[in-house]
């Protein structure tokens, strides 16, 4: 929602296959040893066209791209070059386009990550997840440490200059020396950013039922505050700034993809189930004051049938509210280390945060915010 942001658009696209998935994992993926690569790449580009024609995405160049899954490393190079050459023909795009791509070891190697890097990716997200056999056993991930460490060292050789490394941490019996060895490790590669995040029991997921069953307990309450802390401590120690709850960047290399969520730019969610967001106006409800935000089909042969009958697969919108937007813009603001601005709020919704929350000032007083001149 910050002002700053409004001048581009972000483009997130959805490949929903793995090979399994992830007790823990609530996003719309689909384990499979086979796909329809061709088809829904066609789907893909076919969405993008109909969306280049639409407000806002017509007047706003694009300033990242994001491949997230699933586990988009199971596509062909060639593909992703297809669908990165698709964007270019339909949008401009800024000059330091940011262009992500989610890999899971064990589905990549040197030639693989050269391919994705000619392909026209310039930013890798690895999903490693920690350096210890047991944990990524009990976190249902395929991939041995050994792969973890060959795809991190096979990333510089085939040129990419920046990728993340994410880790998961209150891992069921894991213990606060094992999460240091994986902070450890993880500062060995010297990636640009890492994401450390606490593992979360979403409903509907295995994991969720073998936790309501007793099968697994959850780390203890104390466990996981001391690893936060521990995360934070070492990785700043490393020159690895906390930018945001769960992520840490070396200076200039926060991932500006996920900034765009943060901050309320517009972004475009192509693929099965993906979602997107205007600030104000969409195709879906141009009179939108305070912005609207999109769902697609979330079954993916459902998605490319649609697509092909109507250029789009949206299959549920929402406006939202003022009072649903100033509730984002403080809640995703104080995710970050930047905070929310009490100057930019009033810009925003011509209203003051103190009259807009009563309660402010006991949060002050409390010491669970802190002002530093217009910021809190």
């Amino acid at each position: 929602m910050s002002p700053v942001h409004r001048e581009s658009t972000s483009i997130y696209i959805h490949i929903p296959w793995c090979l399994s998935r992830c007790p823990y994992c609530d996003f719309n993926t689909y384990a499979a040893k086979q796909w329809p690569e061709r088809e829904y790449a066609d789907a893909l580009k076919t969405e993008l066209a109909w969306f280049a024609g639409q407000a806002p995405f017509d007047q706003l160049p694009v300033e990242t791209i994001f491949f997230g899954g699933g586990t988009p490393s199971l596509f062909a190079p060639e593909t992703i070059a297809g669908l990165l050459e698709a964007v270019a023909a339909n949008f401009t795009t800024t000059a330091d386009l940011e262009v992500t791509l989610e890999a899971n070891p064990g589905t990549v190697d040197r030639e693989r990550f050269a391919a994705l890097r000619h392909a026209g990716v310039n930013r890798l997200s690895l999903g490693i997840q920690s350096f210890q056999p047991r944990l990524l056993e009990a976190l249902g991930r395929r991939h041995s440490v050994d792969e973890s460490r060959r795809a991190l060292e096979a990333v510089r050789v085939a040129g990419f200059e920046n990728f993340s490394l994410d880790l998961i941490y209150a891992v069921p019996t894991q213990t606060l020396t094992e999460l240091e060895q994986d902070l450890n490790e993880a500062v060995h590669f010297a990636p640009e950013h890492v994401s450390a995040y606490g593992l979360t029991y979403e409903q509907g997921t295995p994991l969720t039922r073998d936790l309501h069953a007793g099968r697994v307990r959850r780390a203890p309450e104390e466990l996981e505050a001391a690893m936060f802390e521990t995360v934070r401590e070492r990785l700043g120690a490393a020159g690895y700034a906390a930018y945001e709850i769960s992520n840490h960047a070396r200076p200039g290399c926060e991932a500006r993809h996920n900034r765009a969520y943060w901050t309320g730019s517009a972004y475009l969610g192509l693929g099965a189930g993906a979602h997107s967001f205007s600030p104000a106006g969409a195709p879906m409800a141009s009179d939108a004051e305070f912005g609207v935000r999109w769902q697609n089909l979330r079954d993916p042969a459902r998605y490319r049938t649609a697509v092909e009958e109507a250029g789009q697969a949206v299959e549920e919108h929402e406006r939202r509210s003022q009072n649903q937007a100033m509730g984002e813009y403080c809640w995703l603001g104080l995710r970050q280390s930047r905070g929310i601005s009490t100057l930019e709020f009033i810009e925003l919704f011509g209203v003051s945060l103190e009259e807009t929350y009563v309660h402010l000032g006991d949060l002050i007083a409390e010491g669970l915010l802190e002002q530093q001149g217009d910021r809190l």
